[in-house]
């Protein structure tokens, strides 16, 4: 009797937790996507195809084998999808292991979501702490999602992917009967960022965090993320991806790992901002690297960066007088970085983020009136 009671609560235990697979609808961003699947802030995204890269192929054995690599994480992007579901559950496959002792776990291979109000603005969902991993499966659940008044037919969702990881395969499950429907990035010319790992998203605590992502959210612009951790070193190939982009602005970020090369800053900064231009009118902004915060007892580690920034400026200094137009600067000392914006010393944690974004946000808006009252447009077309 005893042994016949254990088995019914075993039974009743499986039933009422059944997978929760068999209660969900999932989705996938290849599903019915015509030749072009259902990925945000990503250049090529037809010629890419079914694939979370950010590099066509024909480009491997163009650029650095460190470059390539790095191109595989997916760093940057995002999937759009609307919905009326109370439970939202990701689950998607890994394609490393491990991650870095100066980066949150959450931050390296997590995802991020964040919903739309009635009025467009994005609003972060918390996960509290529902993951569950399995070898190289990962699975995020959002129960208990309730909507605001304006909101009960449902919303709008973004889901920022893992910037410092290659994802196989990623799938949004809702509940059954529950609309659902993927949406294509907004068609607007992107704003492209090149730089470091700091870039690449390193080093907030989740990825909506990273200040490309905060850029795009508050700009309104698509952003293409081009970040490729201590591999910025403005090698011409780089260019040439970059020139084939339809860009709204260029945005050059690499003196973190630059910064020791000398006169190659200059030389490789001028080359690739006059390549950029012979194809595209668009606005290029350089910017400096953030300056280490531990002066106090770190002299020399600052003057290294000091230096690269000097030639960075030296190069936009020559650019200028060489006649090239629509060319800003973004000074490290606007970035108002304090003994707190740092994880390590070389990343920003979350609020040094925030401060990189309000940074970039203030001179992208400079020089988005700029191109206004010169009436400029990019002539460069990107490759499907």
């Amino acid at each position: 009797m005893m042994l016949r009671k254990k088995f019914q609560l075993l039974f009743l235990l499986l039933l009422i937790s059944a997978p929760l697979s068999a209660q969900m609808q999932w989705h996938s961003p290849f599903d019915d996507c015509g030749d072009e699947p259902f990925l945000c802030g990503r250049a090529w995204n037809k010629e890419l195809g079914l694939n979370f890269h950010r590099l066509p192929e024909r480009y491997k054995e163009k650029v650095t084998q460190n470059v390539w690599g790095l191109s595989q994480l997916s760093a940057g992007l995002s999937l759009r999808f609307t919905t009326d579901s109370k439970m939202i559950k990701v689950k998607y496959v890994l394609g490393q292991k491990g991650g870095y002792l100066n980066m949150a776990w959450l931050n390296h291979s997590g995802v991020d979501l964040y919903g739309a109000d009635a009025k467009g603005g994005l609003h972060w969902v918390g996960n509290h702490m529902e993951w569950h991993l399995s070898g190289d499966t990962v699975e995020f659940t959002y129960r208990d999602i309730s909507y605001p008044k304006g909101l009960e037919g449902g919303t709008e969702f973004r889901l920022y992917l893992p910037p410092y990881n290659e994802v196989k395969n990623i799938e949004v499950g809702v509940d059954n009967g529950a609309k659902f429907a993927y949406k294509r990035e907004k068609r607007a010319k992107p704003i492209v960022v090149y730089g470091s790992s700091i870039v690449n998203g390193a080093s907030p605590s989740r990825p909506g965090l990273m200040f490309t992502n905060i850029v795009a959210r508050e700009s309104g612009w698509p952003v293409v993320n081009f970040g490729f951790s201590g591999s910025a070193f403005m090698e011409p190939e780089v260019f040439d991806f970059l020139a084939e982009i339809d860009a709204r602005a260029f945005i050059l970020d690499p003196i973190p790992n630059s910064y020791n090369l000398g006169d190659e800053i200059v030389k490789r900064a001028c080359n690739g901002v006059k390549k950029l231009r012979k194809v595209s009118d668009a606005p290029i902004l350089m910017v400096e690297a953030e300056v280490p915060l531990d002066t106090m007892f770190r002299k020399k580690r600052c003057m290294d960066y000091v230096n690269g920034n000097k030639r960075f400026y030296e190069a936009y200094k020559k650019l200028r007088a060489q006649g090239i137009t629509g060319l800003y600067y973004l000074p490290a000392k606007e970035m108002n970085f304090t003994e707190e914006s740092m994880i390590e010393g070389t990343h920003p944690n979350d609020f040094g983020n925030r401060q990189y974004a309000d940074a970039y946000l203030k001179k992208i808006k400079e020089m988005f009136n700029g191109m206004q009252a010169r009436g400029g447009a990019s002539r460069a077309r990107v490759r499907k």
